[in-house]
């Protein structure tokens, strides 16, 4: 079982402190307090200025993502990836069927194709893991992103 940290939020003045000032590591602005629909620019236009910018961060870590498309059915979104130092690019997928009461592995095998199976292949330079899905009683119960081990992984 997983351990996880009591992360501790920062105080209400040091939040407050950042009104209209920029996140060093990220380079996004966070909104002042007292903007509104009669400010310039307004607050909608602020708020979604920022949620561009996140949109734009957050597309990398969504490539090669597994989802549940109901009715046992997964899809999978594109992911621009290297393998054995070959830059590829799997265009994504949608309706790929899933086997009910069961876990399914889901990764991209070394000629760019999406395979689902029991395990993983036992060799980790063969094959890109995104997910370990389980299903029962004709549903997908959860999925679990394998794509961190890929992300955290040190070659030799």
């Amino acid at each position: 079982m997983a351990t996880y940290p009591d992360e501790v939020h920062p105080s209400d003045s040091a939040v407050e402190a950042l009104d209209g000032t920029i996140d060093a590591a990220t380079g996004l602005t966070y909104i002042a307090k007292g903007v509104g629909p009669n400010s310039s620019p307004t607050y909608e236009v602020q708020y979604n200025r920022r949620l561009l910018r996140e949109n734009a961060v957050l597309s990398t870590m969504n490539q090669g993502r597994v989802v549940d498309e109901g009715d046992l059915s997964i899809g999978v979104f594109p992911i621009v990836y290297y393998y054995q130092n070959v830059r590829k690019a799997f265009p994504g997928a949608t309706g790929q069927a899933v086997a009910d009461d069961s876990t399914v592995y889901v990764w991209i095998d070394g000629s760019n194709a999406l395979q689902t199976g029991g395990a993983f292949p036992g060799d980790t330079k063969t094959f890109l893991a995104l997910a370990k899905v389980v299903t029962a009683d004709g549903d997908i119960t959860t999925i679990e992103d394998e794509r961190g081990a890929v992300l955290f992984h040190v070659p030799y």
